[in-house]
């Protein structure tokens, strides 16, 4: 074997192991029961909420407790659309290490990561609907769809770009 297909084989590898970490990882997000999961978002939300708004503690209680559910909703679901982007985002690039792929039509490539990331989402809300304070969303079932079609059009953008500027420079992709 030459040296350009073991790197390419290794490339390969390292994709499927970041993917499998990150399927992974969205997994155990959604395993957090539900007072988990919330204490995990509130930390992050408690800190945009005071980003936000500079004055937030001289707010009254129910000012606070609405502009915090605001951010805290904006939070949550940023966090899926960005778990999804980036498990996209990784199945693209490993489909783009084959040539016979980036033969494909874009809106063929764009799919496959979307479906993907589509059919992904449906089990993960399945699964929370059997994690103790927790129950499936069809809004997040879209929310990670759209996430997963986002990264896959942020990579294939990429990819165009830097294929592009090779092209230019006279290297092969």
């Amino acid at each position: 074997m030459n040296k350009r297909l073991i790197v390419l084989w290794a490339v390969r590898i390292l994709l499927i192991a970041l993917i499998l970490f990150w399927m992974t990882t969205i997994f155990g997000f959604s395993a957090a029961n539900g007072e988990e999961s919330s204490s995990l978002s509130d930390r992050i939300t408690i800190k945009l909420v005071h980003f936000v708004e500079a004055d937030y503690d001289s707010l009254s209680k129910t000012a606070q407790q609405k502009l915090f559910h605001q951010v805290s909703f904006v939070v949550r679901k940023t966090g899926h659309f960005g778990e999804y982007g980036i498990l996209a985002g990784l199945w693209l690039l490993l489909l783009l290490s084959y040539e016979k792929v980036r033969k494909l039509k874009w809106c063929a490539v764009l799919m496959i990561p979307t479906i993907i990331c589509l059919i992904y989402g449906v089990f993960d809300e399945v699964h929370q609907g059997f994690v103790e304070g927790r129950a499936p969303k069809i809004m997040d079932v879209m929310i990670d769809t759209a996430g997963g079609f986002a990264g896959a059009v942020f990579i294939r953008a990429a990819w165009l770009i830097f294929r592009r500027t090779n092209e230019r420079l006279g290297k092969k992709c």
